[in-house]
């Protein structure tokens, strides 16, 4: 065995060692954050799921886009609960080898699959800006559809690869979660996966909102010149404030997401040059931190910028506040407190 292997026992001994003989307090610290994160993300993507189905002005096919976004971070934040909160308790992997490939395998493909469909999303957004007409007739519910679960079919690229090359995930000490092997992927394989699940979509991405910025640019810009009086019937067609609102909402998520996944990247494009851990543990749990509160941004911003979504939460929670409370319990018709003896 090589030294640098040598290193990485030693360092990844050390990750072992501080992960399991943690403080009370910052074993409680750790676990009550990463609770409230799932919680905040399993609980607002499912209400942004609810309301959009069970509304009917909501259900655009630019919506479906944002279901399709919400189930991901639903899911992610579903597995964070599941796993890590026991992991930060128990101070090492409880689980069996099975969940770990699972937890491993389904982290890296809902990632991926984030990024597609915030793709997609601007690739939407760019149509609804520029070409509406052309938006109706080509994102069609069917159309959306088909793009959606091709993105999800896609998104399984790097964790299929890595799984059918012989490879295994592993449980790292440091980010609590299980994970691929840096130190087992080759230099092509690396390079491929980066340039088709995060270079390439955010080379759309940025040319999407670039462009819609210019345009938005220039329609403020006739907006002062004209006063902001009605544009004549020959000019470009001008844009809703609503269209403006919703385009300027999802670019927060974009750049909630980046923002969160940047340590990730950073941390992991490193580790291919020194090892897997070679990293303070503090480093690490803010690693894992970041991409965990991914989940939780995106409802929080499209449920609280979102006008129309944000009044049909509050509708549905004010619906629920209703039904859940407790109602005098009756006997063949008589309340309990009357059922002594006649």
């Amino acid at each position: 065995m090589s030294s640098v292997d040598g290193t990485q026992l030693d360092e990844r001994a050390a990750l072992v060692e501080e992960l399991a003989t943690r403080s009370t307090a910052v074993i409680i610290i750790e676990v009550i954050s990463v609770i409230v994160i799932g919680l905040i993300g399993f609980c607002g993507n499912l209400l942004i799921v609810i309301v959009i189905f069970k509304t009917s002005s909501l259900r655009t096919t630019s919506n479906y886009y944002i279901v399709s976004l919400s189930v991901i971070d639903w899911f992610i934040s579903l597995f964070t609960l599941l796993f890590v909160p026991v992991v930060g308790i128990e101070g090492s992997w409880p689980f069996n080898a099975s969940a770990c490939q699972f937890q491993g395998f389904a982290t890296a493909m809902l990632a991926t699959a984030s990024i597609y469909t915030m793709t997609l999303i601007s690739v939407n957004r760019y149509f609804v800006m520029f070409t509406l007409n052309l938006h109706r007739t080509r994102f069609t519910k069917k159309n959306v559809c088909i793009s959606i679960i091709s993105a999800w079919i896609l998104a399984c690229n790097f964790p299929l690869s890595y799984v059918l090359q012989g490879h295994r995930f592993y449980f790292h000490p440091g980010k609590a979660i299980c994970i691929f092997d840096v130190n087992k992927l080759k230099i092509p394989h690396a390079a491929l996966t980066a340039l088709l699940n995060v270079l390439f979509p955010y080379m759309i991405i940025s040319f999407c909102y670039f462009k819609i910025y210019l345009k938005l640019k220039r329609h403020n810009a006739q907006l002062r010149h004209k006063g902001g009086s009605p544009v004549s019937r020959n000019a470009p067609r001008r844009i809703s404030v609503k269209e403006i609102r919703i385009t300027k909402i999802l670019f927060a998520i974009i750049l909630a997401f980046t923002v969160c996944w940047f340590p990730f990247v950073i941390i992991d494009v490193l580790g291919l040059v020194y090892g897997p851990f070679f990293a303070p543990r503090q480093v690490y749990v803010f690693y894992s931190f970041m991409a965990g509160s991914s989940a939780s941004f995106s409802p929080i911003i499209y449920g609280t910028l979102n006008k129309d979504v944000r009044r049909e939460i509050i509708k549905l929670l004010k619906k629920l506040q209703c039904s859940s409370k407790i109602t005098p319990i009756v006997n063949h018709g008589r309340p309990l407190g009357n059922m002594g003896p006649r």
